[in-house]
């Protein structure tokens, strides 16, 4: 029995066709596509006003244009590419500040005739026409042969409090002046323009004078106080012995002459004996002399005999002399003793001491021997090495006195200054961890370098008055080598270092400076010496004085005085 199969394959139940399903995304994407409508209509909107916006620089029409009524347009006051009103936009004016419209690089900004990248051959000159020689700055800008250049002026007293900062802009190098020569270069003629008074305080761009003031050029160096050796004396005993007292302590002022300490020494007594022998001998000598004398015109002595009792009586004062200095040179003041002095013990005991001393000794001094150690100056004990009852040697120190009211300074100038140093300058001595500083003269110079610092020694002379000043302190030393009472300076942050020249930006109106080129001196914490270049009583850019710097570096003047990458 066979079985008949259905050869078709029927789909299973709850499966929709493919077309019925292909209906349905239609029906889905055409409604998500009706529900964005809106929000394609705002976004095309918004690219609409922003095309329409951009063609007319956003500006809305005015009321009397939307009813039909709109008039000429003004024209604004305003220089696009210089970014300044018109009307007063010096690189497309250039008659506003007094030069000719036929010779000026509007490209530039500078005059046709002194644009050295429009005519490169000027800088084949090799230095340019208007070149103060003598000044070193350009003509046009020395106040010193042509004061009526100065543009003088006040500045706002908000000035006052601008902080002072130091400058560590590089100074020029030989390689540098080699090739961007001042002397070609000529950024002098470049001016900034500000678009109004507001906007140079927006820029940070605070103002100063040029004033006049005390400066002073200074070389700075290492130094070290030391005794001033003139005034200061190591004391030692004359012969050896011991300490049989000490008088005086370390800090303990002194006067010339005083009493350090007492030496009993055995080589004392020997030499007084000798003095009380040979004034024996000298008075017996002198007895004899004078009795042969009287007899003499009597024929009882010969003139023989007077002449051999002078020369005895000479012999014995020679040996006077000489025992007299023996004991001076142990350091006692002997007077020349009489029959009576000799004959008193204690005059002999004490022989050579000080009165003060002798005031001090007891009526039984058990020696004769002593020997007083005193002060050669006026000062204070700064050294004792010494006890009473130590045996001590002839020669070796035991007291050092030093007169402190004035001080050495010895100071290691490096040997490429001490061509600017010279005695008498004077010298301001700061020490390491100290406020207080101390004044100074130079009085002496070394001859030679020293083999392992490459310095040269130099000596002040420091007055210490009131004793603050300490032997072997550190510091810095400031040589004065050059001094002006009246200096043309400004503050230190007025001045900037574009490349080959110093500048400094010169106000000529509230938003309109003028660059300048001077000639930098001395410099201190706040202020520059111009030595040429500026008169008193312009007023200059102080603090943000480097926007006015980046100002003309963007203008590539090509004049070898812009920084080269």
């Amino acid at each position: 029995m066979s079985t008949h199969q259905n050869e078709s394959n029927p789909q299973p139940a709850g499966h929709a066709s493919r077309p019925t399903m292909r209906v349905a995304r239609i029906r889905w994407l055409l409604h998500g596509a009706i529900e964005a409508f809106p929000t394609l209509v705002v976004l095309f909107a918004l690219v609409g006003v922003g095309v329409w916006g951009h063609a007319h620089d956003w500006r809305a029409p005015k009321f009397a244009s939307l009813l039909g009524s709109a008039g000429p347009r003004e024209p604004e006051d305003w220089c696009a590419e210089h970014n300044v009103p018109e009307s007063r936009c010096i690189k497309c004016h250039p008659e506003l500040i007094g030069d000719t419209a036929k010779d000026w690089c509007k490209e530039h900004g500078v005059p046709e005739s002194r644009c050295t990248i429009c005519h490169p051959e000027i800088l084949t000159k090799g230095i340019a026409g208007d070149w103060c020689k003598e000044h070193g700055v350009p003509e046009s800008n020395c106040t010193i042969c042509h004061p009526e250049i100065a543009v003088k002026g006040q500045a706002p007293t908000l000035q006052d409090s601008v902080r002072v900062v130091e400058s560590d802009e590089p100074e020029p190098t030989s390689q540098a002046r080699k090739v961007k020569h001042p002397a070609t270069c000529q950024t002098h003629a470049l001016r900034v323009q500000f678009a109004s008074p507001e906007s140079v305080r927006k820029a940070g761009v605070q103002l100063g004078s040029v004033i006049e003031r005390p400066m002073a050029q200074t070389v700075s160096a290492n130094a070290e106080t030391q005794y001033d050796r003139t005034r200061f004396a190591q004391v030692a005993s004359h012969v050896p012995g011991v300490v049989w007292r000490v008088d005086k302590e370390i800090g303990e002022s002194v006067h010339k002459g005083d009493v350090l300490a007492l030496v009993d020494a055995a080589e004392v007594g020997r030499a007084k004996a000798e003095l009380l022998t040979a004034s024996a001998q000298r008075e017996v000598r002198a007895q004899g002399a004078r009795r042969i004398d009287k007899l003499l015109p009597q024929k009882i002595s010969t003139e023989a005999e007077l002449q051999e009792a002078q020369a005895a009586l000479r012999e014995a004062e020679i040996r006077v002399f000489n025992a007299r200095q023996a004991l001076i040179n142990l350091g006692l003041a002997v007077p020349d003793l009489t029959t009576t002095q000799m004959a008193d013990e204690r005059e002999v005991q004490l022989l050579g001491l000080p009165a003060e001393v002798r005031a001090t000794l007891d009526a039984g001094a058990p020696s004769a021997n002593l020997v007083p150690m005193v002060a050669p100056l006026d000062g204070v004990v700064i050294q004792r090495d010494v006890v009473a009852g130590e045996v001590v040697e002839a020669s070796k120190p035991l007291f050092a006195v030093a007169d402190t009211r004035r001080m050495w300074l010895t100071i290691d100038v490096p040997q490429a200054q001490i061509g600017r140093v010279a005695i008498g300058q004077s010298v301001r001595f700061q020490p390491e961890r100290s406020d207080g500083t101390a004044q100074g003269r130079i009085s002496w110079m070394s001859t030679a370098v020293d083999d392992q610092t490459r310095t040269v020694k130099v000596r002040a002379d420091l007055e210490n008055a009131e004793y603050r000043l300490l032997a072997s302190t550190f510091g810095r030393a400031r040589i004065t080598v050059r001094e002006s009472p009246t200096a043309i300076a400004v503050p230190n942050e007025a001045i900037q270092w574009e490349g080959c020249c110093h500048v400094v930006f010169v106000r000529l109106t509230d938003d309109i400076f003028q660059t300048r080129k001077i000639r930098p001196g001395t410099k201190d914490p706040h202020y520059t010496e111009v030595l040429a270049g500026l008169l008193p009583g312009e007023v200059v850019a102080t603090a943000g004085s480097h926007v006015l710097k980046s100002e003309i570096l963007k203008s590539n003047l090509g004049a070898g005085c812009c920084a080269e990458e």
